[in-house]
């Protein structure tokens, strides 16, 4: 794991944190509170390794778990691969709090669906491996709920490399990933990612996201190349403001510029 996946865990740490207090609004007691969930579609074995410094640091799950100031009452993790998945339950049973599911996330939706708690206040790291795995019509289902912020891993600097080495394949995996040919038009070459992302948004408007601007930092590596946005959507003005507060100082301390 590169260095750069601890910018991610800064950014997802402090929104945990900033919302803590809208989130202890819907903890119960009284019972009728309807809870709050963090779902993790791609969660991986719980632990990561640091690859620049051998460090073993704590993924999203677990980063979700270990929050103590209104903590999630639940936290919904999924992943295809069995060894993580085993990782996982062993490294969250003592919780209670964790249900782990095995497969496909876009296979098994349903299922992680079934495990939200409706009426919560909920959020969703959508975290692929690369472009192939993320499907808009995964994004959706999770975006019917009512309450439901998403922090999305859009992989722009796997597209621009891959549209330009097989445009063919890249091409369906965007169709699906955006749930819309859209983007064929819009896109000026293949290094116009911000047309993607731009792409990206409007779909969530569609799904009635509706912030007046969608804040999407680029995570880059070490020799400052970006790998991927960080896309995130929120149906409340108020996760609109706090995302846009929190990306105002990247990881390094840095102040950064608004958009993307």
């Amino acid at each position: 794991m590169g260095a750069w996946a601890a910018d991610k865990t800064h950014y997802l740490l402090n929104y945990i944190n900033a919302t803590k207090k809208v989130r202890a609004g819907f903890l119960p007691p009284p019972a009728a509170r309807g809870g709050a969930a963090f779902i993790d579609l791609f969660a991986g074995p719980g632990k990561k390794r640091i690859g620049t410094t051998g460090e073993i640091v704590s993924g999203s799950p677990l980063t979700a778990l270990e929050h103590g100031d209104a903590p999630f009452t639940k936290v919904i993790a999924c992943d295809i691969e069995a060894e993580n998945v085993a990782a996982l339950r062993a490294r969250t049973a003592s919780s209670g709090r964790c249900v782990v599911i095995e497969g496909d996330c876009n296979l098994q939706i349903d299922e992680v669906l079934n495990a939200i708690p409706k009426n919560g206040l909920n959020m969703a790291l959508i975290d692929p491996f690369g472009l192939k795995q993320l499907k808009f019509s995964t994004v959706s289902a999770l975006g019917a709920l009512q309450r439901m912020d998403l922090i999305l891993h859009f992989p722009t600097g796997d597209i621009k490399r891959n549209l330009i080495q097989a445009p063919e394949r890249t091409g369906m995996w965007l169709d699906d990933a955006l749930g819309t040919t859209e983007w064929r038009r819009r896109q000026r070459d293949a290094t116009d990612v911000n047309a993607l992302v731009e792409v990206l948004v409007e779909q969530l408007r569609g799904l009635k996201y509706t912030g007046a601007r969608f804040h999407a930092p680029a995570i880059k590596n070490t020799t400052k190349v970006p790998l991927y946005h960080l896309v995130f959507a929120s149906k409340n003005p108020l996760g609109d403001k706090i995302w846009a507060s929190i990306i105002r100082t990247e990881p390094s301390g840095q102040s950064s510029l608004p958009g993307f």
